[in-house]
């Protein structure tokens, strides 16, 4: 009975502290690394992220990079506080040439989804420095296609997690028509729906509610800047897409979604954007007005006190809705002067070799 107790006690004690403090804790003795690599610790760690907003605020994290240099590196969001932040480089053993483009696919439970461009994907966890050991399979199509169908340009990607099948999925989009879907699971590509819409650029999509969300048009023969934006979802549960409700019908300017606390923010081009408080109803958007005016926009999360870090003409601003004021901030400690490509995480335990991949942990 006082082992149990004792037990107890230390998990709800372990479950509150940073991820860095519990994977040196595993040091301690074999029954603490035994309770650390429990699945059930991994996933109530997990869980308390959020249910708890303070929790979450405390494990939020960025991943930048600079499009002039494939180096990768962290900035704890609670130093947002201040203007002048300082980012920390990230050891990643895949890049090993300035020459590697590097572009973030998307986050969720603390798994970062990496292209390392053209066509390699990787699943990393940054925080517990852990890289899925057998690289994404490559998909290779042999498809006769004729000359109207051909498309060079790069395939759309999208990642997320699938709560029907505890599942981490990515989902692939080719030749404007031809969808794979990605299980880390089974570690193999499915064939999905076929591909219906007109895209505006190769920006990767963002998960909400288990599917996968981006800006397109219907149709194939109209002039594409004629055509109306849609909200499109691919639903990794059901392996099909569907539509959801627009704030307004004339949204000529808009060719992206976001996602900001939760809920789904369709984006335009002047001084505000549009927030759905209730997922797929559409009396729920909500405009929200900010006092700067942005060319494009993506929202990031929400820091303590609620407010808002977004990404603004290519910036980052931290907005305080509540006094309608901003200010921006400045990262220090990047290589190169390009344009920064961020994403968030929060903070997890989650493996991104789960099913029983062989582990590897990066080293210093």
């Amino acid at each position: 009975m006082q082992n149990n107790l004792s037990s107890d006690i230390i998990v709800e004690m372990l479950m509150r502290l940073p991820v860095k403090s519990i994977c040196r804790f595993k040091c301690v003795c074999k029954l603490w690394c035994l309770l650390i690599s429990d699945p059930t610790f991994i996933k109530r760690h997990l869980n308390l992220a959020i249910i708890d907003k303070d929790i979450e605020h405390q494990r939020q994290k960025l991943i930048l990079r600079s499009s002039s240099t494939p180096s990768l590196y962290h900035v704890e969001c609670d130093a947002m506080t201040s203007n002048d932040v300082m980012a920390v480089k990230l050891h990643f053993p895949l890049i090993r040439s300035s020459f590697d483009k590097v572009k973030f696919i998307g986050s969720f439970n603390g798994l970062l989804c990496i292209s390392l461009e053209p066509e390699r994907l990787f699943l990393f966890n940054p925080a517990i420095r852990e890289l899925k050991v057998k690289r994404i399979p490559n998909l290779y199509i042999d498809i006769n296609r004729s000359l109207d169908d051909r498309d060079s340009r790069p395939p759309i990607y999208g990642f997320g997690y699938d709560h029907s099948f505890d599942d981490y999925n990515v989902v692939k989009i080719m030749y404007e028509s031809i969808v794979y879907v990605y299980s880390l699971k089974t570690d193999t590509w499915r064939r999905a729906q076929r591909f219906s819409y007109r895209r505006f650029n190769s920006d990767s999509g963002v998960h909400l509610n288990g599917a996968v969300h981006w800006v397109f048009a219907r149709g194939k023969d109209s002039p594409l800047v004629s055509m109306p934006r849609l909200i499109v979802a691919f639903d990794f549960a059901e392996g099909k897409f569907r539509e959801l409700p627009r704030p307004y019908d004339d949204a000529e300017n808009v060719t992206a979604v976001g996602v900001l606390g939760g809920c789904l923010c369709w984006l335009g081009e002047q001084q505000d954007f549009w927030v759905m408080k209730e997922y797929g109803v559409k009396e729920s958007w909500t405009k929200v007005v900010i006092g700067v005016p942005f060319l494009n926009l993506r929202p990031l999360c929400f820091l303590k006190n609620d407010e808002a870090l977004l990404v603004i003409n290519e910036g980052l601003i931290v907005y305080n809705p509540r006094e309608d004021t901003h200010r921006e901030i400045v990262i220090h400690g990047i290589n190169g002067r390009g344009k920064l490509e961020i994403e968030t995480y929060v903070e997890s335990l989650v493996s991104p070799n789960v099913w029983n991949w062989e582990l590897k942990e990066i080293s210093d």
